[in-house]
């Protein structure tokens, strides 16, 4: 998730991957709505090959090594997931210990530091802005002659979903370990006792907009219900932006669209609902994200990721609640958007050949049906997509299904400050500082100048 004025935690981050045709963004994608590819599948990357990198794969280290690793989980229910994938690792190679530290908020900023300096983990969360920074510039150790030594192929995985972190050459420099997509969890019991039916695979806009009007019951600030909770957060509001036939930026990724009819549209849509009552932000009902709010039943949708999933079976149990697709715009589609991240390592680790045996196990099959299975993300592996949970959790399919509509949530270089210019454009229209359009054409000022840079 992004900046906004909720204390948010950092998801999935994700970002990028779901992509299609066009022409380059130079942000490693195919752009096919201003910055964002299309799908699963099909693309190219456009980031620039290093210097020098890693031809052959090192050899394993005798005796016991330790590797350095780092991330920034989302909650408690994913490091929980990391710690156990991270100690079965360590059953499995009981030569290499694992020294694990969850960096949190700022991981970004304090990633690019920890390079600055030279101080890095062998093995760390990469997310698709960092590698357009990191791989031309020789700091991520290339993994592609360890692949090939060792048989994993590039094409088990979901092609959208390696671009982001592979070069020109064909060079991969970090392994997707997941991706996910947004639905709209929804609290079955306040449903049913509004009378309102759940939503579908044809709801609408319109059908959210009086759901939500219908489900909000007004109280002090410790009983209130609202049908909905949102924040200001570019990487929600995109979603509706894409749908109603929008863009984030132009095909060659050098000036904002977002500014559109469509833009002015779709922000006036997601910002009606705390206009009219119907929606709130997260910390407004003393909750640090919205899964939160929406676990405390405060609101009685979100919308969320597969992460909610695990968050929800640990804090809240007795919540009943179901899954529903994003909703159809006025124009007859919808859309989505799509994150990943990947487990990359540092070029000059002092242990290579370890650095890759943890991310082969973690981008792995085992791993990756255990965070199936938990609910939580998404498989990057193709072999995954038949896996029996998605038959037996069809809320959750919801969400794989959504690749075939849904964008990647990355925009390139400039990613950083796309996402938190909207942001506060976002938020100035919640509070009632600024009407749509005005905050987006200011938001679409500050980011061509930053794109012309």
């Amino acid at each position: 998730m992004r900046r906004s004025i909720a204390i948010l935690f950092i998801v999935c981050t994700l970002v990028l991957a779901g992509c299609g045709g066009g022409s380059s963004s130079g942000n490693g994608t195919v752009s096919s709505s201003g910055g964002a590819q299309k799908g699963l599948s099909g693309g190219n990357s456009y980031i620039a090959c290093p210097g020098n990198t890693n031809t052959p794969a090192a050899p394993a280290e005798q005796g016991t090594v330790t590797l350095n690793v780092a991330g920034a989980t989302s909650s408690p229910a994913e490091e929980a997931l990391v710690v156990q994938n991270l100690n079965k690792f360590q059953q499995l190679h009981p030569n290499i210990k694992i020294n694990w530290q969850d960096i949190g908020t700022g991981y970004t900023d304090k990633m690019r530091a920890n390079i600055a300096s030279g101080n890095v983990p062998d093995v760390f969360y990469l997310q698709p802005d960092m590698a357009t920074e990191y791989i031309p510039a020789g700091k991520l150790l290339n993994l592609s002659p360890y692949m090939a030594r060792d048989n994993v192929q590039a094409s088990d995985y979901y092609s959208s979903l390696l671009n982001p972190f592979s070069c020109k050459g064909g060079q991969i420099y970090g392994l997707p370990k997941d991706w996910n997509s947004l639905a709209v969890f929804y609290n079955k019991q306040m449903f049913q006792a509004a009378g309102v039916s759940f939503p579908d695979a044809n709801w609408t806009w319109n059908d959210m907009l009086t759901d939500a009007k219908k489900l909000t019951r007004p109280g002090n600030a410790a009983t209130s219900v609202y049908g909905i909770t949102l924040s200001p957060d570019a990487s929600r509001w995109a979603a509706f932006l894409f749908a109603d036939g929008g863009s984030m930026l132009n095909k060659d990724g050098t000036q904002a669209t977002f500014n559109s009819q469509a833009g002015v549209d779709s922000l006036n849509f997601y910002t009606g609902f705390e206009k009219d009552g119907s929606a709130v932000i997260p910390a407004d009902v003393g909750a640090g994200w919205a899964g939160d709010a929406f676990g405390k039943q405060r609101a009685a949708m979100a919308l969320e990721g597969g992460w909610l999933i695990p968050y929800m079976t640990q804090n809240f149990p007795g919540v009943q609640y179901g899954i529903a697709p994003v909703p159809l715009a006025p124009t007859g589609k919808r859309a989505d958007l799509i994150y990943t991240n990947a487990w990359g390592a540092y070029a000059s680790s002092a242990h290579p050949d370890a650095a890759w045996q943890l991310i082969k196990y973690m981008t792995g099959k085992e791993v990756q049906t255990v965070q199936l299975h938990a609910g939580f993300a998404l498989p990057s592996l193709k072999s995954l997509a038949s896996d029996a949970y998605f038959t037996e959790n069809p809320g959750f399919k919801v969400m794989f299904d959504a690749a075939t509509y849904s964008y990647a949530d990355n925009y390139g270089p400039h990613d950083l400050v796309i996402h938190n210019t909207l942001a506060d454009a976002i938020e100035k229209v919640l509070l009632g500082k600024a009407d749509a359009k005005t905050a987006l054409n200011e938001a679409a000022d500050i980011i061509n100048n930053d794109l012309q840079s």
